[in-house]
C-alpha cells in the first residue's frame, strides 16, 4: 500500500473519553494489520471480551466483530463493523489511547489527522 491510512484521536459522542476512528475504509484488500500491529508493539494479549461481546453469535447478527485485548498499560477493544473501525478504552483512557496513537504512527502505515473536538459535543 503507497498511501498511509488516516486515523484521528477524538472523544466520543456527548463524552470526554476518547478513541480512535480510522479515517480511511478499512476493508480494501491491503489493509493492515490493526490487530497485530497493537499486538506488537504493545506486547498485547487477546483476552475474552468482558462483556461477552466477542460472541460470533452477535457477529453475525450485528454485522460487527469486537475483540478484547489486554496490555502492560491496559486494556483497550477493537469495534470493527461493515462501515467502521474503532479502538476503545474504558479504563485508564487517555493512557492506553496514546500508546495506541504512538503504536500506530511508529508501524508506518498510519498518519493522524487533526479533528475539531467541539463537534463530538
Amino acid at each position: 500500500m503507497a498511501n498511509s491510512i488516516k486515523f484521528c484521536v477524538r472523544p466520543v459522542y456527548h463524552g470526554t473519553d476518547l478513541l480512535v476512528e480510522i479515517v480511511d475504509r478499512h476493508r480494501i484488500e491491503d489493509f493492515p494489520d490493526l490487530p497485530g500491529i497493537l499486538r506488537d508493539a504493545l506486547n498485547a494479549q487477546r483476552v475474552p471480551h468482558p462483556e461477552e461481546l466477542d460472541k460470533s453469535e452477535l457477529a453475525l447478527l450485528q454485522d460487527r466483530y469486537f475483540s478484547y485485548w489486554t496490555y502492560p498499560g491496559g486494556a483497550y477493544e477493537i469495534d470493527d463493523d461493515i462501515w467502521a473501525l474503532f479502538v476503545t478504552a474504558s479504563g485508564n483512557n487517555a493512557a492506553v489511547i496514546a500508546d495506541i496513537e504512538r503504536a500506530l504512527l511508529s508501524s508506518g502505515r498510519f498518519v493522524r489527522q487533526e479533528v475539531d473536538f467541539a463537534k463530538y459535543r
